[in-house]
């Protein structure tokens, strides 16, 4: 493909006034320019997908955590009341003496 292009001469087109050398140049800049521009929004958004990744990742974890915290606080919240029941009905005389407090 490479052996195509050089064997052809470049021919100028004739609606431009340039010349060729300068038109090169600012066609060359233009392509560069947008190429840079794109290359940096798809590193963007590459960064900010892997960010959300993350976010969500950690927020799974967290409520994984909270639920499990929750699911512990409320096992013990039952045996402190199961405790206090076998307690009370092991010695009534206790209760009386902390209501009479």
């Amino acid at each position: 493909m490479d052996a195509a292009t050089q064997t052809a001469p470049v021919a100028a087109r004739e609606d431009y006034k340039s010349r060729p050398g300068a038109l090169i140049w600012f066609f060359k800049k233009s392509r560069n320019t947008w190429k840079e521009k794109y290359r940096a929004l798809k590193a963007s958004v590459k960064g900010l997908k892997n960010q959300l990744a993350a976010v969500t990742r950690s927020r799974a974890e967290w409520r994984a955590k909270a639920e499990a915290a929750g699911r512990r606080a409320a096992a013990l919240e039952a045996d402190l009341a199961a405790l206090r029941d076998r307690v009370a009905a092991a010695d009534p005389q206790k209760k009386i003496r902390a209501a009479a407090r």
